[in-house]
């Protein structure tokens, strides 16, 4: 009988090379379309021939590109050993999501009659990012069962949150006896160089925050009878995180489906830092240069993006989404850089 485990990597591989073959074959027929409908008379071959060399471009890159890759990475062990990056949503960027947004570009740009104009149905565009999406779940939740609870304090360290994972969980005595201890403990012992003695210092802090922080967690008691509703499954944020974290890029990417965008030059600075902002997908969510790679590539380009569509064509976009991005550009500014000064380094205690 085959395994639990078999059935959820082979239904894994089925989802996956769909997302990578159907999203730019799907683009490439809408592109098809509005280039025979441009032509006098219409010319169904120009059709036939667009749809006929994406289907091409589709197998070659599975059986050059895709195949040999999966080998290296089920087979060999050798690209599976990768921490930092993932190599699979890096094909689905390069060979399907790159395409498929040059095809959205190329047909603005064939079009000169804005009488006429056909633009990109929302359904080709929401697969694209939606396939992306789809396929970064994937390589999440690939590293969890399927079935049956997990560990809620998330030992094994695969799952890669935002925000700090306990591993080791000890006993957490009161604030107020962390706050009256003697003060013999943070005097440097023998043998100890002052470099070390701050490491070993600012170590312990880091672990005194964690255990005030899941001290403060587990003093909410929860009734029996409200058990049920009280769940937190990490498999479940996956989803709701991998989602949500697009939702600025995809925004930015309607925007640039309006009538009164397509067929003008924004549409290639949208597209342009839209797939810019796509790129931090291949790195892990525990990687260090991630948020810094969240600001420049996104939130602070898409922020004079949509200031100065906001004052060249209006209120096109709601004025919740640079209200977020200034909110994350200056965050992010004040609490890693501007903290660091003289004047307002005050290290919290707890």
């Amino acid at each position: 009988m085959i395994s639990v485990t078999k059935i959820n990597f082979f239904v894994f591989e089925v989802l996956q090379f769909a997302a990578l073959c159907v999203p730019t074959i799907v683009v490439a027929e809408h592109f098809a379309f509005i280039f025979m409908e441009k032509s006098e008379p219409v010319d169904f071959t120009s059709y036939q021939l667009i749809l006929a060399c994406s289907v091409a471009y589709v197998a070659c890159v599975s059986l050059i590109i895709w195949v040999p890759v999966k080998f290296l990475i089920f087979k060999k062990h050798i690209l599976s050993e990768v921490k930092e990056w993932q190599p699979a949503l890096l094909m689905h960027l390069i060979f399907t999501t790159l395409p498929c947004f040059g095809f959205i570009i190329a047909g603005s740009q064939v079009q000169s009659d804005p009488k006429k104009m056909k633009t990109f149905s929302d359904f080709p565009v929401s697969l694209v990012l939606m396939c992306l999406i789809v396929v970064d779940i994937i390589e999440h939740l690939r590293k969890w069962r399927l079935t049956g609870n997990i560990d809620g304090t998330c030992r094994d360290g695969d799952f890669a949150s935002n925000g700090p994972v306990l591993t080791n969980i000890e006993q957490v005595s009161t604030v107020s006896a962390h706050q009256n201890r003697p003060h013999e403990e943070n005097q440097a012992p023998p043998g100890v160089t002052e470099n070390e003695f701050a490491s070993s210092v600012a170590q312990n802090k880091s672990h005194n925050v964690l255990q005030y922080e899941y001290s403060e967690i587990t003093e909410h008691n929860v009734p029996d009878c409200l058990k049920v509703l009280a769940v937190n499954d990490y498999r479940a944020k996956i989803f709701v995180t991998s989602i949500i974290n697009w939702l600025d890029t995809v925004e930015l990417v309607r925007v640039a489906g309006l009538s009164n965008v397509f067929l003008t030059g924004w549409i290639y600075p949208i597209y342009i830092f839209s797939y810019l902002s796509l790129l931090r997908i291949i790195l892990h969510s525990a990687n260090p240069f991630l948020p810094l790679l969240t600001v420049v590539f996104q939130d602070f380009p898409f922020l004079f993006i949509r200031i100065s569509i906001i004052g060249a064509m209006g209120f096109v976009t709601p004025i919740l989404y640079p209200l977020k991005n200034i909110i994350v550009v200056v965050t992010f500014i004040y609490f890693n850089y501007v903290t660091k000064a003289k004047c307002l380094n005050r290290t919290q205690r707890f």
